[in-house]
C-alpha cells in the first residue's frame, strides 16, 4: 500500500500524517508539497521549509511540486471575488489535486489524500468530491479520513505549537490574503530587499537555520517578541538637481511632501537645516550601521559621504522621505542549551545596504562549533530585528535571566 499525501502546510500536515500512519502502519507514505496558490513567494518558501521540518520529524519523504503561479491564476480566473469555501476554492482543489494525482501515478501510489482535509477553514465535502471525482477510474483510491473530529483540530494546534511551527494567518492565495488578513496586507506584498526586521525573509532565514541545526542533532527553541519597528519606504536628498548617495538613519520620521531647506548650523560631522528638523550626518565611508540603542529621537536624518560637505553647505537641499513606525513581531532562535556556559548573539536581519550573515556562514559556524554546542560550552542565539537597537536581546535576557554576548561588528562577518 503506497499513499501519496498532498501537503498544504506544516500545522495541518503534522497531525494528519501522524494519524494516517497510525491508521495504516504498513503503508509507504509519500508527501507532495504542491501549492502554487500560495502568495507571495516568500510565504510559499516559509510554508515549504516548515513542511520539510514536519516530514523530517515523522520520517516521511517529501517532494516539492512546481511553483506554477500563472497556471493557478489561469485555473481560477473569473472567480477572484468568490468568498472562502466558494467556487474558487473548488477550482483550486481540483487544480492542486489533479497535479497530485499525476504525481501519485509517477511514484506508483495506489492511494491518495490531502492534508487540506485537516484544515478547519476548508469544506470537507468539497474536498472529498474533488478527490473522488479525479481519482475515479484512474486505479487510485482517494482517502478522506476526518481527523478533525474528536478534538482533532485542537490536538493539531497543540502539537504544532509544541514544535513551534509557523502558523499562517490566511489560507495562502492572493485573494485570501486580501479577504482574510487582519493586518495591513501591503507588508506581505512589499519587499524591502534583504532580510529587514519582522519581514517574511527574516523569519524564513530563522526557520531555515533551525531546520539545518536540527538536522545535525542540535536542539532549538524559539521565542516571538514585539518591538517598535521602522520601515523605510522611500527617500532621497538632492542638491542642484543631483541625487546624492545616502542612507536614512533608522527611526527618522516622514517628511510631508518635498522639503526645501538651507543649512543653518554645523556641529561636528552633522549639518542642521532650517526646516523640518532635517539633519545630514557626514561619514567617511557610506554604509549602514546597526543602532546600538534607540534614543527616541526621530528627526529626518540622512547619512551622506563627507566628500559632499562643501556642496551641501553652499546650496539648498531638497529632501523627500516616507517611513513607517509601528509595533511589529520578530523572533529569536536559541541553538543549544539555556545552561550553556556562553550564549553568543548573532543577527538574523540585514542592514539597509544588504549586509548580514549568510546561511553558509551560519551553517559552517554550526559545524565548526558542533561539539562545543552539544557539550553546553556554547549556545548560539539568532536574533531578529538586531539592527534596530537589538530589542530581541533585551527580551531574551529579561525572559530567561541569561546574559548574551554580542559581536562588536556583527554585520562584518558576512563571507
Amino acid at each position: 500500500m503506497k499513499i501519496l499525501v498532498h501537503i498544504c502546510c506544516a500545522p495541518d500536515a503534522l497531525y494528519f500524517l501522524k494519524r494516517l500512519r497510525e491508521d495504516h502502519p504498513k503503508a509507504h507514505i509519500v508527501g507532495f508539497f504542491y501549492d502554487p496558490n500560495i502568495h507571495p513567494y516568500e510565504e510559499y518558501k516559509l510554508r515549504l521549509v516548515e513542511t520539510e521540518r514536519a516530514c523530517k520529524e515523522l520520517g516521511i519523504e517529501l517532494y516539492e511540486g512546481e511553483y506554477d503561479l500563472e497556471g493557478w491564476l489561469h485555473a481560477v480566473r473569473g472567480y477572484e471575488e468568490e468568498p472562502e469555501r466558494g467556487r474558487r476554492c473548488a477550482l483550486c482543489f481540483d487544480h492542486r489535486l489533479q497535479r497530485s494525482l499525476e504525481f501519485a501515478r509517477e511514484v506508483g501510489a495506489n492511494y491518495m489524500t490531502t492534508t487540506l482535509l485537516m484544515s478547519p477553514k476548508k469544506e470537507m465535502s468539497m474536498l472529498k468530491e474533488s478527490g473522488q471525482k479525479l481519482c475515479e477510474g484512474k486505479g487510485i483510491v482517494f482517502l478522506s479520513p476526518d481527523y478533525r473530529k474528536g478534538n482533532g483540530t485542537q490536538e493539531m494546534f497543540k502539537l504544532s505549537r509544541s514544535l513551534e511551527f509557523y502558523h499562517q494567518d490566511y489560507c495562502g492565495c492572493l485573494y485570501g490574503l486580501f479577504k482574510q488578513k487582519k493586518d495591513p496586507i501591503q507588508w506581505d506584498l512589499l519587499s524591502f530587499g534583504g532580510r529587514r526586521p519582522a519581514s517574511k525573509e527574516e523569519l524564513l532565514f530563522i526557520k531555515e537555520v533551525r531546520y539545518f541545526a536540527e538536522s545535525i542533532g542540535l536542539r532549538c527553541k524559539e521565542w516571538e517578541f514585539s518591538f517598535l519597528n521602522w520601515k523605510l519606504l522611500q527617500g532621497k536628498v538632492e542638491v542642484g538637481g543631483k541625487t546624492l548617495p545616502s542612507f536614512v538613519r533608522p527611526f527618522s520620521q516622514s517628511i510631508r511632501g518635498v522639503l526645501k531647506a538651507d543649512p543653518s548650523e554645523v556641529v561636528g560631522n552633522t549639518i542642521y537645516y532650517n526646516k523640518g528638523g532635517l539633519k545630514v550626518v557626514l561619514v567617511d565611508s557610506l554604509r549602514d550601521e546597526p543602532l546600538s540603542k534607540i534614543t527616541g529621537l526621530c528627526e529626518p536624518t540622512f547619512i551622506v559621504p563627507v566628500s559632499y560637505r562643501d556642496l551641501l553647505l553652499e546650496n539648498r537641499i531638497v529632501a523627500t522621505l516616507q517611513t513607517h513606525m509601528g509595533v511589529d513581531k520578530s523572533s529569536l532562535l536559541l541553538i543549544g542549551s539555556l545552561q550553556a556556559s556562553e550564549i553568543l548573539g548573532l543577527p538574523a536581519d540585514t542592514l539597509q545596504d544588504g549586509r548580514g550573515l549568510s546561511f553558509e556562514y551560519l551553517k559552517n559556524l554550526l559545524l565548526e562549533k558542533l561539539d562545543s554546542i552539544k557539550g553546553e560550552e556554547l549556545a548560539l542565539l539568532l536574533i531578529g530585528a538586531y539592527s534596530l537597537g537589538n530589542p530581541g536581546r533585551t527580551y531574551f535576557e529579561e525572559r530567561v535571566g541569561r546574559r548574551v554576548k554580542t559581536l562588536h561588528h556583527p554585520y562584518s562577518h558576512t563571507p
